[in-house]
């Protein structure tokens, strides 16, 4: 962000602020009550022409409004962080067109001492208000172990002969979707998440994660980011019908092993498509998954099929999970690495434009890279940019003389706050980062 854009950042928050101090003060309407919001509806209309919706959010503690982070807070600032989160509001999305009209109701909503966040949302429809979003404190963590757990439901129904519920899977996908329209980046941290007792569970969850961020990145439709995200959950759900002995296997797969493996996506098209509720461009991604971009992959029967874009979405998605997490063969490579590994692959296993759009959105390096910074202290990436200072937020976790910090730091790089120097092995330090998501 700009100097400009941050200035006109921290005056809309300060104005906001200070209406909801003195929404009482005068009757509605009041000359003196609508000039600051006038003022604000001014400052929002010119942040719109910079860069569309305005999200005022409370991040680990920080306010956020738009792009920029008040990591040194003003005393208003500081108030309306305050009051956010004692509503429970986990973000405002101001819309263009905001009036003034508009924003003093919501100061106004903002300032009565009772209610929380579905308070202020109804009061909100209750004026006609569609230019102002609130959305309610959520936890993106809780969801995604809902996420996990409907899909071990789901394996163990197929695994005792049943056509799965897809009700408890179907209520997940739609909250994390919703989640990754707003903020594509926002759920990149969950799949930092590891189980590895629980791969097969995590890993489709991961994918569908991955895959919902990557469709809501490239400007997809709700309804296709969701069928991103359920393709991505049930990619390899066919491998409940593969021996457990082939899956389970450490070493190389015999090729008659192989050939049984690669039954897979076929199996699961032929189970998702029995599953209520899930649409058949789903079953149609499920069995395109490993059929690579160049067509060599499997099933061979299928290669001259016309695939969606979804197939695509998921194979990037599954190459990217699967190399960064730990298995009983392999050891898992770094963010940055695995972003690598599938630049490589562009034109054969993988969609050339789709890989770009990833790229985008993992950043220089990607969330859970852990970094050295130029002061020599390690860090943790917790939002990924494409910028030269190589992350845009950071989890500082490590001072400059290598000493683990008691709370880790959050600081944004951008604007002069440092820059990355060089990645690091987290195997060779002993850390794991995980725990900072």
């Amino acid at each position: 962000m700009t100097e400009q854009g941050m200035q006109h950042a921290q005056r809309l928050a300060t104005l906001l602020s200070g209406g909801i101090r003195g929404g009482g003060y005068y009757p509605a309407g009041h000359p003196a009550s609508l000039q600051p919001f006038r003022e604000m509806a001014l400052v929002a209309s010119v942040m719109h022409r910079e860069g569309g919706e305005i999200r005022l959010a409370v991040v680990d503690g920080v306010l956020s409004v738009g792009e920029h982070l008040f990591f040194a807070p003003t005393a208003p600032l500081q108030e309306l962080s305050r009051r956010l989160e004692e509503k429970g509001v986990f973000g405002i999305t101001l819309k263009p067109g905001v009036s003034d009209q508009d924003l003093m109701a919501l100061a106004r909503l903002m300032a009565e001492p009772a209610g929380g966040a579905a308070e202020l949302k109804e009061g909100l429809a209750l004026a006609a208000i569609s230019s102002i979003e609130v959305r309610e404190e959520d936890n993106l963590a809780k969801t995604y172990n809902e996420a996990v757990g409907a899909i071990r439901d789901i394996f163990y129904e197929i695994g005792n002969g049943r056509i799965p519920n897809s009700r408890r899977m179907l209520t997940v996908v739609s909250s994390l979707a919703s989640a990754a329209v707003r903020e594509p980046a926002a759920l990149l941290g969950l799949t930092m998440i590891k189980d590895y007792d629980n791969y097969t569970f995590q890993h489709s969850v991961n994918v569908g994660v991955l895959a919902m961020a990557l469709s809501a990145s490239m400007g997809q439709p709700a309804d296709q980011v969701e069928q991103a995200g359920m393709a991505g959950f049930l990619h390899d759900v066919g491998k409940t019908r593969v021996n457990k002995g082939i899956l389970n296997k450490p070493g190389k797969l015999s090729n008659d092993e192989y050939l049984e493996m690669k039954k897979h996506p076929e199996f699961g098209a032929e189970i998702v498509r029995q599953m209520e509720g899930v649409p058949a461009q789903v079953a149609e991604a499920v069995l395109g998954h490993h059929i690579r971009h160049d067509r060599e992959g499997y099933p061979e029967w299928a290669r001259s099929f016309s695939f969606g874009v979804a197939s695509g979405i998921v194979a990037v998605a599954d190459c990217y999970d699967a190399t960064t997490t730990l298995r009983a063969y392999q050891r898992p490579m770094q963010p940055k690495q695995a972003v690598d590994k599938i630049r490589s692959l562009c034109g054969t296993s993988l969609d050339g434009e789709i890989v770009e759009r990833f790229l985008e959105l993992t950043g220089r390096f990607p969330t859970g890279s852990l970094v050295r910074l130029d002061s020599n202290e390690i860090a943790v990436v917790f939002t990924p940019s494409s910028q030269e200072c190589g992350a845009a937020v950071v989890k500082v976790i490590m001072d400059g003389t290598g000493s683990a910090l008691r709370e880790p730091e959050l600081r944004s790089l951008a604007g002069g706050g440092g820059f990355v120097v060089d990645l690091v092995d987290p195997l060779v330090k002993g850390i794991d980062v995980s725990r900072y998501f």
